[in-house]
């Protein structure tokens, strides 16, 4: 997906409200760029208000980001950004999809359990403050 100027400003802004900078400029620049790469987006009357970030290498997907602007939330939005990504990664190969999260973000486990993912290892320590959860899903 090739992206101006503006609508990566907009993906950037997404990332810091809801991450809090936890990726660069740079690095988000460089990881939509990357031919290995998916990115997903959701619009409400051209601006985005959501996006799914993931990869496929040979067979396995991996979503590395997903987030949805705060008054956009509840409704639907991660589900559908999933769903496209999802099927993207089926299209390029992927049988199955990993992804971590904080094992504090009761929010996002909600969404991925929902959504029929399911925990298969923890990551002790693996962030400053918490642990993560690896979960997968078969595509």
């Amino acid at each position: 997906m090739t992206l101006t100027e503006e609508e990566f400003r907009q993906l950037f802004e997404i990332e810091q409200t809801c991450f809090h900078g936890s990726w660069t400029e740079e690095t988000l620049r460089s990881e939509i760029n990357s031919p290995l790469n998916i990115l997903c987006t959701e619009r409400r009357e051209e601006k985005i208000v959501g996006f799914a970030l993931g990869r496929v290498v040979v067979d396995e997907g991996e979503l590395y980001q997903i987030a949805t602007l705060p008054e956009y939330r509840r409704q639907g939005t991660a589900d559908r950004l999933l769903a496209q990504l999802h099927d993207e990664m089926r299209e390029r190969g992927a049988v199955c999809c990993f992804l971590e999260v904080r094992s504090r973000n009761s929010g996002a486990i909600a969404l991925y359990e929902k959504l029929g993912y399911q925990k298969i290892s923890v990551r002790r320590g693996y962030y400053d403050d918490d642990d993560a959860l690896i979960y997968r899903i078969e595509l």
